[in-house]
């Protein structure tokens, strides 16, 4: 067993696991049944407030991307499905992604902040605001639900999607590519239940279903600003390091350490309770603020010369 193996807390991962299940089957099943009937404006505010807990769900599915959620490979990979339903989309769809991401990060299509050039500073910052506020999210529902297409739709899909003359890309095209009949039979059956379950939702919340509607967009609000925060303004350039940010020790418990994103990068196979400690003391007086540089994002996409001071 490697250090990495031996100092991920296995027990710890099963009660965040169970927790992140409990606030789903609030959100979608115990909200309507239970607190809608008695008080809409309460279930409203808790509505609102399990939606909230988004970073903790995002980063429980994370340590199962990863597969460091379960010690059994089958397991955490049966989990990290179930997880990713419950969250809207397929857990293949955000591996396939993630470690796209860690292998090749500020590649053509992982640099949305980017203006590339001889492109239209205004076309640009409306790509990027789109992808900010809730269009990565978007974007990751539409890969599930494409997946119930034709073999070969998804095929001209994803040579479309891949389409630029970039080396990087031809690499994730045929990473894409292997493997993609397995690939597609799981997508669809969790394309098939996630519709199940939040058509059921749907139909709980009944005339309320605007309720549920506000939740899942600010979920794809927070999954969007967080995914684009730790790389903001950084060069664009494959491998470039990613920010470190300071929170506060309940948040970043919270959030199971997501704000040492450029630990994370430099060591992958860490779990999320030892990133920390992977982290020099001299180094720590470079961090950001995690809630400064969320604001930051909202400065607009930069040409690819200028990383954020």
């Amino acid at each position: 067993m490697n250090n990495a193996a031996a100092t991920t807390p296995y027990r710890a991962n099963a009660l965040l696991t169970i927790t992140a299940f409990a606030l789903a089957a609030c959100q979608l099943v115990l909200a309507p049944l239970i607190v809608l009937p008695q008080s809409p404006v309460l279930a409203g505010v808790l509505v609102v407030v399990l939606f909230l807990s988004t970073p903790f769900n995002s980063a429980v599915l994370h340590e199962a991307v990863h597969g460091r959620l379960i010690t059994r490979s089958m397991q955490n990979d049966r989990v990290g499905r179930v997880l990713a339903i419950c969250s809207g989309v397929a857990f293949d769809v955000l591996r396939f992604g993630h470690l796209s991401h860690h292998r090749f990060n500020r590649h053509a299509l992982d640099r949305p902040d980017v203006i590339d050039p001889g492109q239209s500073r205004v076309y640009a910052a409306i790509r990027y605001y789109a992808h900010l506020l809730g269009g990565l999210y978007v974007s990751e529902i539409l890969a599930t639900l494409a997946m119930l297409l034709p073999r070969n739709v998804i095929d001209r899909l994803l040579r479309r999607a891949m389409a630029k003359d970039d080396p990087t890309l031809a690499i994730l095209r045929r990473a894409a590519s292997r493997g993609l009949d397995r690939r597609i039979a799981r997508v669809r059956m969790d394309a098939v239940a996630l519709v199940l379950l939040y058509g059921g939702a749907f139909y709980l919340y009944g005339a309320w279903w605007p309720l549920l509607l506000m939740g899942i967009i600010l979920r794809g609000l927070i999954v969007s600003l967080q995914d684009n925060l730790p790389h903001y303004g950084t060069p664009a350039a494959i491998g470039a390091s990613a920010h470190n940010a300071t929170a506060p020790r309940w948040a970043a418990l919270f959030m199971l350490n997501q704000n040492l994103h450029a630990v994370h990068h430099d060591r992958p196979e860490l779990p999320w309770n030892a990133l920390p400690d992977a982290v020099a003391p001299a180094e720590r007086s470079h961090y950001g603020n995690y809630l400064a540089l969320l604001v930051k994002q909202f400065r607009g996409p930069r040409p690819p010369t200028t990383a954020m001071p």
